[in-house]
């Protein structure tokens, strides 16, 4: 096939950790990366419209020499103007050549842009549904839209879903551990929908350690605020240990390979949740609360163990993952090492690259099929 694909001009493809904004974690672009990578390399005729400091096997196109992260002087929150500006860039490009489908990773952005052209768009929406409804009523069928769980339409079930693709890793990337050390992570952004300062009281309760990977959000004072009141004073890093700078992606490995369990004791409803499968495929048990796509991912008591998010007091069960983690520490040794193997062949069976883009393709061949019974 010939397939355009519409990247943000925001962060370059793949990401690079020192230019990611403070806060974010570049899953949506890492993932794209490796989507882009695979159906160039199943001999695909891949377009990739991006920033120009983008890095890929696909043709490139760009509107801007740089991301936007990457420029001197841009300020967060203002990202929006460029990113139109590019996608309408990339729109009068795709209406010049016979591209067979436009896949996009710009969750609403391109839904403007979509009936302008011949070529039908289908995009991935990586952010709950419920935020982006308001904007995506206004277009609510002129693309397709893939959605990253079944958890995540619950936002908006009328739209127009072509079908669900839950994320993948390059499995070779994440190697096997079947004899972690004592201890345990979090990898995800600092903020409350992420539950690291539960995390953090969790271990202080059990006298473990606890290493946070991740970094906060900088340009608002609620997310400072929490830093500064929730994290900051427990960080002794003796025993709650910050990595401060967002890690390369190796050295992340190395943590997922090496802990006891991945702690996701999040406090929103995530449409997915890529840290769960990276953990799982080195072995990695993950412990979290049921709340959005979690029941999708983890397996209770086979790769993990999903924990009621409220007490009986409504309040965050913090003690059921007290009781989770000493699960972990009552098993027998054979076990344990059976969970973690348990873990990897789940992601080895359904969140790798080559799974995803299977059911990517597919859904490419299934689009140009109801294009052509449309003619």
């Amino acid at each position: 096939m010939k397939i355009a694909i519409l990247a943000s001009n925001f962060i370059r493809i793949p990401p690079l950790p020192e230019i990611l904004p403070p806060g974010s974690s570049g899953s949506p672009e890492l993932i794209l990366h490796d989507i882009v990578e695979e159906l160039v390399k199943r001999g695909h005729n891949v377009t990739l419209f991006a920033s120009g400091d983008s890095k890929t096997s696909a043709e490139l196109y760009w509107s801007t020499k740089k991301c936007l992260t990457a420029i001197k002087g841009f300020k967060l929150g203002e990202q929006t103007p460029h990113e139109l500006s590019h996608i309408s860039f990339a729109y009068q490009k795709i209406q010049k050549k016979n591209f067979d489908i436009v896949y996009a990773h710009c969750d609403w952005l391109t839904a403007p842009f979509a009936p302008l052209v011949k070529t039908p768009t289908v995009v991935t929406l990586h952010r709950p549904i419920n935020r982006l409804k308001k904007i995506l009523k206004y277009n609510p069928s002129s693309q397709y839209y893939v959605s990253i769980s079944n958890f995540q339409r619950t936002g908006y079930p009328s739209l127009n879903y072509i079908s669900t693709i839950y994320h993948g890793v390059n499995i070779n990337e994440y190697k096997f551990n079947p004899k972690p050390k004592n201890h345990f992570l979090v990898c995800s952004r600092i903020i409350p929908n992420k539950g690291v300062d539960l995390a953090i009281k969790t271990c202080k309760i059990l006298k473990k350690r606890l290493y946070i990977i991740g970094d906060y959000p900088q340009d608002k004072k609620f997310y400072l605020d929490y830093f500064e009141e929730a994290i900051k004073p427990y960080l002794d890093q003796k025993n709650i240990i910050w990595k401060e700078k967002w890690v390369e992606r190796k050295k992340i490995i190395s943590y997922y390979q090496q802990a006891k369990a991945l702690l996701t004791p999040i406090q929103w409803e995530e449409p997915f949740g890529l840290p769960m499968i990276e953990a799982m495929a080195c072995g990695t048990p993950v412990i979290a609360f049921n709340r959005g796509s979690v029941p999708e991912i983890i397996k209770n008591k086979e790769t993990g163990f999903i924990v009621a998010p409220f007490d009986k007091k409504g309040k965050p069960n913090i003690q059921g993952l007290v009781e989770a983690i000493k699960k972990i520490y009552q098993m027998p040794e054979a076990e344990y090492k059976k969970m973690r193997y348990n873990c990897r062949k789940h992601v080895e069976k359904n969140f790798t690259v080559d799974k995803m883009v299977d059911n990517y393709e597919k859904v490419y061949y299934k689009i140009l099929a109801r294009q052509q019974k449309i003619k």
